[in-house]
């Protein structure tokens, strides 16, 4: 796909609520001064829901999920931030996938075959329909890589939607990844709630 005929994401967006904080995708915000603003932010919001929050764990947890995000330059990336927690709850990835010459076509049985794993047995994958067009969501957990040279590998808990937007080439992918099960019903209910807004 050249760029005279690539499709037009300028317009790009979703709707999520306050507790997905919003992170500096390009190297153009220093993320030092970005962190410690935003964890000022989130000690305000904690305060006024009567939590408490740490602004120096906070600032920490928001500098290194920001510079984990940038390293896959997603077009979109948030931080689940929930009152009183000094740290990410779940992370959230909003990407395009285009045609090419290896995939002329980004089909959604191409996408459901690519984004999964077995790491533990089958995932769960099921076609949907999203305003933007038909899609392809897929719930699965997988083995991630370690993060400390001594330890166990963690394991992630996700929830990948792609969708084609009518009339376009292009798969826009939003990615939901945690760790903690005890999430996983509240995060598949934030994560079906904002694919259906996705807008392009």
């Amino acid at each position: 796909m050249t760029d005279a005929d690539a499709d037009d994401l300028s317009n790009l967006g979703l709707e999520c609520s306050e507790d997905w904080v919003p992170f500096p995708v390009t190297d153009t915000v220093p993320l030092d001064y970005w962190a410690r603003n935003q964890a000022d932010e989130l000690v305000a919001r904690y305060a006024r829901a009567g939590k408490r929050g740490d602004a120096r764990l906070l600032t920490r947890s928001l500098k290194r999920a920001a510079a984990d995000s940038r390293t896959r330059s997603p077009l979109g990336a948030f931080g689940l931030y929930l009152s009183g927690y000094d740290f990410m709850a779940a992370g959230l990835e909003l990407d395009a996938i285009h045609p090419d010459a290896e995939y002329p076509e980004i089909t959604l049985a191409l996408l459901a075959e690519r984004m999964t794993v077995d790491d533990f047995g089958a995932p769960d994958i099921r076609e949907v329909r999203l305003p933007l067009g038909d899609a392809v969501r897929i719930r699965q957990n997988f083995i991630a890589e370690k993060k400390r040279l001594l330890g166990s590998r963690p394991v992630v808990r996700s929830l990948f939607y792609a969708v084609r937007p009518d009339g376009m080439r292009t798969a826009l992918t939003l990615m939901f990844s945690w760790t903690e099960a005890v999430l996983d019903e509240p995060v598949e209910k934030m994560g079906d709630d904002i694919a259906g807004t996705l807008t392009v």
